[in-house]
């Protein structure tokens, strides 16, 4: 069954079969060539044909060996072996910046996570007098921090930037009598992303 075959099979097919782990670039690669058992190379297919991540890897190996069987065709055996060798670097290397596209979005996740950064003080529903004391864990890589005190209707009471990882609101501080406020902190990095705290809201007496 070659890979048309195996094509209209999975349309023909009443359920698909449940994603498993990706499989690696030469399991896909037994897709293109031919290789291994019909249901092996059906299995895979049904989790290409579904899995946006796998989907581009295939069709990478499925173009980089058709250009090698039209280059087979129209040159010579010896200029075939320096467009298989070209053909085989352009699939390593095409599947490697897939596969890394994968952990990239992870990094991404973990740097935009709550968890990734927190307010040490004050905690959540105390209540402070002026100097209000904040303070929270240094970030890798993090050039400044901005400090914002919000109202809870969200709106902005005061700002401070610093390189530092704590600061003393003042008294000076526009803020009308008791009651909550919200605070939070954003850590600029050295490649201009920001990643920013939760929110700690906290009572103020005066």
């Amino acid at each position: 069954m070659n890979d048309e075959e195996l094509r209209r099979a999975y349309r023909e097919s009443s359920r698909a079969a449940p994603p498993g782990p990706h499989p690696e670039p030469d399991e896909l690669a037994r897709i293109v060539n031919g290789e291994g058992s019909e249901t092996e190379r059906l299995a895979l297919l049904e989790h290409a044909m579904r899995c946006p991540t796998c989907g581009p890897e295939l069709d990478l190996l499925r173009a980089a060996s058709e250009g090698a069987r039209a280059g087979h065709r129209q040159m010579p055996s010896t200029r075939w072996l320096a467009l298989a060798a070209v053909a085989i670097l352009v699939i390593g290397l095409g599947a490697l910046t897939l596969r890394s596209r994968r952990i990239v979005p992870t990094h991404d996740v973990m740097r935009g996570r709550a968890a990734a950064m927190s307010l040490i003080q004050p905690e959540n529903g105390v209540t402070l007098a002026f100097p209000i004391h904040l303070a929270w864990h240094a970030v890798d890589g993090a050039v400044s921090y901005r400090v914002e005190l919000l109202s809870t209707g969200g709106d902005l009471i005061g700002a401070w930037t610093t390189r530092d990882t704590t600061l003393a609101i003042s008294e000076s501080t526009r803020v009308n009598g008791s009651g909550p406020y919200d605070a939070w902190v954003r850590a600029t990095l050295r490649d201009r992303t920001d990643l920013s705290s939760p929110i700690v809201r906290f009572n103020v007496k005066r």
